[in-house]
């Protein structure tokens, strides 16, 4: 008890708590205050960064500049034959890359699919004129005749279909020259324009839209940060009454409570009325299992019945008092051979049956108790010796049943020895008069039963033919 009240006053009390969780919501309440002075100051770079935007067309320039001057270097080579068309061709990087360098610049201002994709297709198609545009050069050179070479690698490795190969000069450089020329390259051309164009103004059309929405929320945010400050102060102050109320007041009464050793009411908050649940639950199998506790000290594990401890603290506790109670010893006849003839197992169960069968045949104010390996004890409440020819018939009855037990158990007899307290001779020891009528029974013939009597002389029944079998 001792160390929990010191560990109580080294513990933060919870007024303690309440008084910082308030500091800190007015020291939240003025940095609050401190954003909202930054982000007025980053509305005008939201609006500046508008600029940014404008970088976005030209990265559509330079796509469609791309585009277009491989087309002129191409077109230029299979109208003129000059070499130097193919050198431009291949050298200008910015051309040949404009549309990869185009999507990385995309990706860093959206990745909104719906650009990619018009900027993919766009440059697949680019790849199927770049294709036909390096099969028309290749087709130029086998037209003039030129040294293959002296030709950039792609051209080398350019593949002319046998057809093309049978043509002459003359028709080689005229299918060059339509290939570059004819509508189909021209709708190609005007497809990939028109790709980069819808991709770039989806690119566009979001960028600038976002911007406004950005810069709206940025001014709607300012105004709500002025209002949450106020709604935090106000905050703090109900959430101290709501503390006080929910959680102070009601640990006050539990521990009240607990000092007690009453019932926890549950109340407060949620926490708190787990906690009363969680006391009272152990309390209650606290309770339990000191029951639990109590009936396995004073009964028997296999039979359910009262254990010799038990029936040891009744009969000492009816040592002053025994003016109208019986006690009845009940012993299995030879159940020695039983274990050793049938096993363990089937002894238990004639034990069991036993107890079963004591249980049933006396009153629930009767004590029946298992006192030893197989013997048996019932100290019966409010009985005098008028209950002989009664408690011979119960013991004839139980006797019957286990002579037919019909259970897979073999037949049993017993042996019991009856002592009624009004037939004591004073100070007669009333378990030692009970077990002399057992001995006397079970050195006769077994299978009876035996009643002590006023004279100290042992009264024994045991022809099981008219006492204990029908």
């Amino acid at each position: 008890m001792r160390e929990t009240r010191q560990d109580s006053r080294h513990a933060i009390p919870l007024q303690t708590i309440i008084i910082g969780m308030v500091g800190i919501g007015f020291l939240i309440s003025f940095i609050l205050m401190y954003f909202m002075y930054q982000t007025s100051k980053s509305y005008g770079d939201s609006r500046y960064s508008t600029q940014n935007y404008i970088g976005c067309q030209e990265i559509t320039n330079d796509l469609l500049a791309g585009s277009d001057a491989l087309t002129v270097y191409a077109r230029g080579f299979v109208v003129t034959g000059d070499p130097q068309q193919v050198e431009l061709y291949y050298s200008d990087s910015q051309a040949q890359n404009a549309i990869d360098e185009a999507v990385t610049e995309v990706r860093a201002y959206s990745m909104d699919q719906r650009v990619l994709s018009q900027l993919d297709n766009a440059r697949q198609l680019r790849e199927r004129l770049t294709a036909t545009e390096e099969y028309a050069i290749r087709l130029k050179v086998a037209a003039i005749g030129g040294d293959i070479s002296e030709y950039p690698s792609k051209i080398q490795s350019v593949q002319l279909l046998p057809a093309d190969l049978r043509l002459s000069p003359e028709d080689q450089e005229e299918k060059a020259r339509g290939l570059l020329f004819d509508i189909d390259y021209e709708s190609s051309q005007n497809e990939i324009s028109l790709r980069i164009n819808r991709g770039m103004d989806v690119l566009m059309s979001g960028m600038l839209t976002q911007q406004v929405k950005s810069s709206d929320h940025l001014l709607a945010m300012l105004r709500g940060q002025q209002l949450l400050t106020v709604a935090l102060m106000v905050f703090l102050l109900v959430l101290a009454v709501v503390i006080f109320t929910m959680v102070i007041a009601p640990l006050r009464r539990q521990i009240s409570s607990m000092t007690n050793d009453q019932e926890l009411s549950e109340e407060g908050t949620s926490e708190i009325r787990f906690l009363a649940r969680t006391y009272n639950q152990l309390h209650e199998q606290n309770r339990l299992a000191a029951e639990k506790l109590n009936y396995e000290a004073t009964h028997d594990e296999l039979t359910g019945l009262y254990n010799r401890s038990a029936y040891a603290s009744a009969l000492d506790g009816l040592a002053g008092d025994v003016g109208k109670i019986a006690l009845i010893l009940v012993d299995v006849d030879l159940f020695k051979q039983i274990n050793d003839q049938y096993g363990h197992d089937v002894g238990d169960g004639v034990l069991k049956s036993v107890a079963a069968s004591l249980m049933g045949a006396f009153r629930r104010d009767d004590m029946v108790c298992r006192i030893g390996g197989d013997e048996f004890a019932v100290i019966m409440s409010n009985a005098d010796s008028s209950l002989k020819a009664l408690v011979c018939e119960k013991l004839k009855g139980i006797a019957v049943a286990l002579s037919r037990p019909g259970t897979g158990l073999p037949p049993v007899t017993l042996s019991a020895g009856v002592a009624f307290a009004d037939q004591l001779i004073p100070d007669t020891d009333l378990f030692k008069s009970a077990d002399l009528a057992l001995y006397e029974v079970k050195n006769g013939r077994r299978n009876g039963c035996g009643f002590s009597s006023t004279t100290g002389i042992i009264e024994t029944v045991t022809n099981a033919r008219e006492n204990f079998a029908e």
